[in-house]
């Protein structure tokens, strides 16, 4: 299975729970990469972006699945309603109403365009390659860099 194929059929797994959210969420990371036309070869996991309220359920609700043994890297540069679960393969971290240390204030990270997938009778909203582009910008590490300089190269 590509895995294109697995972020999808992870997504579908979660497809109830998801559907559960009052607000909107968002897919990000290289999972919204791949899902976006990108070419990569591997996603660590999959990054919701959501409310601080949907964040609180989601870690409610997937208690059992959660991760105890991680912690945040980056503390400095991101804050949010944090949560890391797993099951079997599929990792998912969950990021309620993230914010990013960006010259020298906390900015709350909020898509401006995005395009939707129906996956398993959910709607996913993800970013475009332009927000993409910015979003990796924004969060500034070498990896994200890395990402929106492979959406350059594509587009």
């Amino acid at each position: 299975m590509d895995i294109k194929a697995k972020i999808e059929q992870s997504i579908a797994f979660l497809s109830d729970d998801l559907s559960n959210l009052q607000e909107p969420f968002y897919l990000i990371g290289s999972s919204a990469l791949i899902l976006a036309g990108i070419p990569l070869e591997t996603s660590d996991d999959i990054d919701l972006l959501t409310s601080y309220r949907d964040a609180t359920f989601l870690k409610k609700h997937w208690q059992a699945n959660k991760v105890d043994t991680y912690w945040t890297k980056d503390a400095d540069k991101f804050r949010s309603n944090f949560g890391r679960f797993q099951w079997g393969t599929t990792l998912v971290e969950v990021m309620g109403n993230l914010e990013v240390f960006h010259e020298d204030k906390w900015q709350k990270l909020i898509v401006k365009e995005y395009f939707e997938l129906e996956i398993n009778q959910v709607k996913v909203r993800i970013p475009n390659l332009k927000e993409q582009h910015r979003i990796f910008c924004l969060f500034g590490r070498d990896k994200d860099l890395a990402k929106a300089d492979k959406i350059v190269q594509y587009t």
